[in-house]
């Protein structure tokens, strides 16, 4: 009796996946146009359809990922924060010192911000308004205190002030180096003030804050 022949695969399973790249590339693409957009204006200015005009897509197709303005700020937010967040988190992956990977971190912010005015625009025009993004950064910035407390390095009596302290320093600098008022080395300065501010020496805090940046093979 001959061998069955196998069934076939089923035919939908490939235009599935394609169907799920074409709406993940949508979705970005409608991201993306909200990134450019708070790069010119403020949050509260941005019409939904408007950011459907700039990602060049119809009206109605915004509405199958978003159906508010709020919503699209959430989703650019965490975006930032995500791929941002990696970005560190590979970059202190061998960091042990909780004091240091919080002074990669801060410098990190910062340099982003000077190398992409719109990246920052957009993150500080987000970041009081969007709780998910806020939360995710919170997150990273607590574990490096909770660390630094832990191994001695770091003194605080409450972390959500030492939070408080280390983010608005950081968005500050941001600032300052976006509207051209920066100083040499300002994200080394800005994180020698911050570890000070937490109980570090002058000396440790200098030399915490001038290491040099690991860097990704």
């Amino acid at each position: 009796m001959p061998t069955p022949t196998p069934p076939p695969e089923p035919a939908t399973a490939e235009p599935l996946t394609r169907g799920h790249k074409k709406r993940e590339r949508t979705r970005r693409a409608l991201i993306d146009a909200a990134l450019r957009l708070l790069a010119r204006k403020e949050a509260g200015e941005i019409a939904l359809l408007e950011v459907a005009a700039e990602a060049e897509v119809s009206n109605g197709t915004i509405y199958n990922y978003f159906r508010t303005r709020d919503e699209v700020l959430e989703a650019v937010g965490i975006t930032l924060a995500d791929e941002f967040s990696d970005a560190i988190a590979t970059l202190s992956a061998s960091v042990h010192s909780g004091a240091q990977r919080l002074s990669i971190g801060v410098r990190m912010f910062i340099r982003r911000a000077a190398d992409d005015h719109q990246w920052a625009n957009a993150l500080l025009r987000i970041i009081h308004l969007d709780q998910a993004m806020r939360s995710r950064l919170a997150n990273h910035v607590l574990e490096d205190l909770r660390e630094g407390q832990r191994e001695g390095a770091l003194r605080f009596e409450d972390e959500g002030v030492a939070l408080d302290m280390v983010v608005a320093c950081t968005t500050g600098a941001m600032r300052s180096v976006v509207e051209g008022r920066a100083v040499a080395e300002h994200d080394v300065r800005v994180v020698e003030m911050i570890l000070m501010a937490l109980g570090v020496t002058p000396a440790r805090a200098k030399k915490i804050a001038s290491l040099p940046l690991p860097v990704t093979a």
